[in-house]
């Protein structure tokens, strides 16, 4: 039996990246997109996306132990373009008496059977996610299309010894992959509704995000991505000017930290019909009656995290010199300044976590002190006093 498990645990410590890397911005995204998180579009894409390296891997590994790999019996070509040589192999070789069923089951340690039952189940898998993209049966000469192209792609990289980074193709290029997998592709294509009626359609995924939308709901999610945008880009600012200011010391960052949450948190979004960068980029904005003294309240109680971090750190930076009597004292305030730290930190992520889990019946601490109503409808025109009507 042909060795598939060291390209599968490759695939799976390339997923394990990947997904760590983009599972923010895939949250962004579909925020963004649909204004809420429709968990079977997440297992669908992030299944898509290990599917299609364990495929690729396994047509590709092991790879040779040097690039100079030339080293073969004189006369080897490196192509097969004789169709159903599998069905001859496989004739030539097993051992099944074909007038007695009893022996089919010896086919499951052909050699010749097992590569080509791999090799038809390799693309079926993408047949049934096409199937979910296209939606409609008429669309079968797109997937066919598309899983000829990508078995190619499969083979040709095989052929060229991965576009030459090889001297010579450590595969061969076989006329049968590419009807086997064709053919496996297609009909996954068409069995793929057995599979997906165990999630929701497409249609019924846009037909909920369009019920948001109608109803004018934004979800904590997107709330809690915005803000985590809006912080990041406030700390990259505030990094960058201290830096060209040459004022780095915590007291100058603290007071550059205050004029950027101001700037950002107030000044932006009262100029810009309630919209933050955040929110901007979520598709979302804030308003409300006297929209400017609400956004000065969710500022200030998004600057209570940095101010508490603010005295953590000075806590922290106290210093005593070892001989002093006040060593243990220094000690004691910098272990204050730690438990602080924690204690904010803990605090931070159970209260996000509670909010989260509540089904929208909670909301966070800024969004709840500040009163602010966030909507994704469109500004008509603003009032003298900041605030904004709407469609």
């Amino acid at each position: 039996m042909l060795d598939y498990g060291q390209p599968i645990i490759v695939a799976l410590l390339i997923f394990a990246v990947i997904a760590m890397l983009s599972f923010l911005p895939w949250l962004i995204y579909i925020y963004r997109k649909l204004g809420y998180f429709p968990l079977s579009s997440t297992l669908i894409v992030f299944s898509f996306i290990f599917y299609f390296l364990a495929a690729f891997l396994l047509t590709m590994l092991p790879l040779p132990e040097t690039r100079n790999n030339c080293v073969v019996p004189s006369g080897r070509t490196y192509y097969s373009l004789v169709p159903f040589q599998f069905v001859k192999d496989l004739l030539r070789e097993s051992n099944v008496v074909w007038n007695n069923p009893s022996t089919y089951i010896l086919l499951l340690k052909e050699r010749a059977f097992f590569q080509a039952f791999f090799n038809f189940l390799l693309l079926m898998p993408i047949g049934v996610y096409l199937r979910y993209f296209f939606q409609a049966r008429r669309a079968w000469w797109k997937a066919l299309l598309i899983v000829f192209a990508v078995t190619l792609m499969y083979e040709v990289t095989q052929v060229t010894a991965i576009y030459g980074i090889y001297d010579c193709p450590y595969r061969l290029f076989d006329i049968d992959d590419l009807m086997l997998n064709t053919a496996g592709g297609i009909l996954g294509f068409f069995i793929g509704p057995i599979l997906l009626a165990l999630f929701p359609s497409r249609a019924s995924v846009q037909e909920k995000a369009a019920q948001l939308l109608e109803r004018d709901e934004v979800r904590n999610m997107p709330i809690l991505l915005a803000t985590m945008i809006d912080i990041v880009l406030i700390q990259f600012v505030s990094r960058i000017a201290a830096a060209f200011s040459g004022s780095t010391d915590i007291w100058s960052m603290l007071i550059i930290h205050i004029i950027a949450l101001v700037v950002f948190l107030i000044i932006l979004p009262a100029a810009w019909h309630g919209r933050t960068l955040g929110s901007w980029v979520m598709r979302f904005r804030f308003t409300s009656e006297r929209l400017i003294r609400k956004l000065t309240k969710r500022m200030l109680a998004i600057f209570l995290l940095y101010a508490i971090t603010f005295v953590g750190q000075v806590l922290n930076r106290l210093e005593a010199d070892i001989d002093s009597s006040l060593y243990i004292v220094t000690i004691g305030i910098n272990l204050l300044g730690i438990f602080v730290s924690a204690i904010l930190f803990i605090t931070v992520v159970v209260h996000l976590f509670i909010v989260l889990i509540s089904k929208e019946q909670r909301r966070f601490f800024f969004d709840a002190y500040s009163g602010l109503i966030a909507t994704r409808k469109a500004v008509v025109n603003n009032s003298n006093n900041g605030s904004a009507d709407e469609n």
